[in-house]
């Protein structure tokens, strides 16, 4: 296809109503004869847009989004199909909401629902009209001009959310994180995909705790297609009444890449030795990257689509098993209106259905605007010596734990699907001139802190041959990590940031990953100093950390998985609390504790296959 049948569909697509290709069908289950409303609103969330400000001040902080994210969820109700035309907030069509730029972008899963299909509509509004308490009155008009439901409310955040979706390899199962940030619990009833029959459905407890989570395990009887977009519908019980809440993602097997943007044919066997599989490629399917590196390394690609949208490029990879995902555009936040990247998002998705699309961000007063878009959002922001969109205290710095207010943002902007996390790596900036690159001690704390916050994949930035060179003790620094992700990927995919207590020494942080079977305490010393040429650390000696747990957690053993190795750690837990002595924090560390005894034996294991590989 040529560039001007590119901009032909983005014409199509600009000045139609908005689609996705991919829809949910839940025929017949959800039909209601009697209804007198042909389209019914089963659920709508809300989400205002929140970002730190006060620990992390941007360039141009004044320009804000003073609005949020609402997805209505809608069945047809009706015996005949509908050919919805647009919709109508507040007394006004979309056009008026879009025109005058009230939303950065709208679209809708699909708008001919056939009788009982169930879609969403999804509405990126950044006024104060999509601010939380506003009032809500919503409406579907069909192409014949007619008022297909009414709905009235206002834009309030349920307590009760779906943080991840997490597609299993065999697109059967499914993993549910639910997060209830209320002061009441709730009981946990059933979950569903909606139109497809569940044969399973198992929870790690019985009851949604205040200010807790709880994960669910659910089972198809039939795999979901490749880019299929689903709803997962949860229903919970709330002083004897029940009400179901949603949330919805296209399905694509989640996996969690170690990556990095730069490499050729001089560096593959080094990437490969540091646990780096995934790199940023694209080009022909018979260039060497494709027919030598990919066999024998097993590399994935992250491959540009182009800007636009090539259509030639992703075609000629479409399908290919070493592509990983679809990068729509690097740091589109600074100079692309988001309703253009919602566009190329769109177009991808017309001309494949095999690999989720992506976007990497950098400014976190614009995550709302953007990060929703994509199958996977991800944030590149560095805190030693590189160019950065916030204002730091030096020229060459910032506080290493801004990294992670970024990566918190993301997360709570792109959920229920994964983020990814451009870490910093080896790259020539030049802000600090004496140490252009991070010491081992700053790699490792950003590293951490991204992992603690809700990275679903690492992706170092960069690996420059030449600056390793001069820098060995930060590439010996990447792949020591390296192998501390090995050993974790999984449980990293398979956990979320708990609304944990966690008791440690002044200066120490600690983010809880919640799993189904492990409680994963990510330890960052926060006690050093910004300097123009190593940021030093003061050691912490004696470090015992105190968590409360869960109550499906009951571990028998707590382990520290380090770049040195793995190995047990002293461990009380007893009364809904956990008590380990990690000892000396030097600069970040990771602790597991675990319910099965059999698992320091499995990351053993797997902590030697990765050394066998350097």
């Amino acid at each position: 296809m040529t560039y001007r049948s590119v901009y032909t569909v983005l014409f199509s697509i600009l000045f139609a109503s908005p689609f996705l290709c991919a829809q949910t069908a839940q025929v017949g289950a959800e039909r209601q004869a009697k209804s007198t409303e042909r389209i019914r609103v089963d659920y709508v969330h809300y989400r205002p847009a929140r970002w730190e400000a006060e620990k992390v001040k941007e360039f141009e902080s004044e320009i804000t989004n003073k609005g949020g994210l609402v997805y209505v969820y809608f069945t047809n109700a009706s015996d005949d199909p509908i050919n919805l035309h647009f919709w109508r907030m507040n007394g006004y069509d979309e056009s008026y909401w879009r025109l005058n730029h009230f939303v950065a972008w709208d679209r809708c899963s699909n708008e001919q629902p056939e009788p009982g299909a169930t879609s969403v509509l999804e509405i990126n509004g950044v006024t104060e009209d999509f601010a939380e308490g506003k009032p809500f009155e919503f409406s579907y008009v069909d192409r014949d001009g007619r008022v297909t439901t009414k709905y009235a409310g206002e834009l309030r955040a349920d307590p009760v959310s779906v943080s991840f979706i997490r597609v299993m390899p065999d697109m059967r199962q499914f993993e549910l994180y639910l997060r209830n940030s209320g002061e009441a619990p709730f009981a946990l009833r059933n979950a569903e995909v909606i139109g497809r029959q569940t044969v399973n459905v198992e929870w790690s407890a019985a009851q949604l705790p205040a200010k807790g989570h709880a994960i669910g395990r659910l089972t198809l009887a039939e795999p979901l297609p490749s880019a299929h977009l689903f709803v997962v519908r949860v229903t919970v019980g709330e002083d004897g009444a029940e009400r179901a809440i949603c949330a919805h993602r296209r399905a694509f097997p989640d996996e969690f890449p170690i990556g990095t943007w730069t490499a050729n044919e001089k560096t593959w066997d080094i990437l490969h030795r540091m646990h780096i599989d995934t790199v940023v490629e694209g080009g022909p399917p018979d260039k060497p990257f494709f027919t030598e590196a990919v066999p024998k390394y097993g590399f994935r690609a992250m491959v540009h689509t182009g800007q636009p949208v090539n259509p030639d490029r992703v075609r000629e990879l479409s399908g290919h098993p070493a592509v990983i995902c679809w990068m729509l555009q690097d740091e589109p936040d600074w100079s692309i209106p988001a309703n253009i990247m919602e566009y190329c998002d769109r177009a991808v998705r017309l001309y494949d259905t095999t690999r989720p699309t992506f976007i990497t961000l950098c400014r976190n007063i614009k995550f709302f605007e953007y990060a929703p878009i994509p199958d996977i959002a991800c944030q590149d922001h560095y805190s030693v010596t590189a160019p950065s969109s916030s204002l730091w205290p030096k020229f060459y710095g910032t506080r290493l734990e801004e990294t992670a207010y970024y990566t918190r943002d993301l997360k709570m902007a792109a959920e229920p699907k994964p983020i990814w996390i451009w870490t910093q790596g080896i790259a020539n900036w030049g802000e600090r001139p004496k140490r252009p690159v991070p010491t081992r001690e700053e790699l490792a704390a950003q590293l951490v802190l991204n992992i603690g916050r809700g990275a679903k994949g690492i992706l170092w930035f960069n690996y420059d041959q030449e600056i390793a060179d001069k820098y060995p003790d930060v590439r010996e620094a990447m792949q020591h990590w390296g192998r501390v992700l090995r050993v974790l990927r999984g449980d990293f995919l398979a956990s979320e940031p708990g609304q944990l207590e966690a008791a440690a020494p002044e200066k120490v942080d600690v983010a809880p990953l919640l799993g189904w079977d492990k409680l994963i305490l990510c330890i960052t010393n926060t006690d050093y100093e910004i300097h123009p040429e190593a940021y030093p650390f003061v050691d912490k000696e004696g470090v015992t950390l105190d968590v409360t747990l869960p109550e499906w957690i009951r571990p028998q053993t707590a382990l520290r998985v380090a770049p040195e190795g793995v190995s047990p750690l002293p461990l009380t837990a007893e009364n809904g609390r956990a008590s380990i002595q990690f000892g000396t924090l030097h600069d970040a560390g990771i602790a597991v504790l675990c319910n099965d005894i059999a698992t320091e034996s499995s990351y053993r294991a797997a902590y030697e296959e990765a050394i066998a590989e350097e």
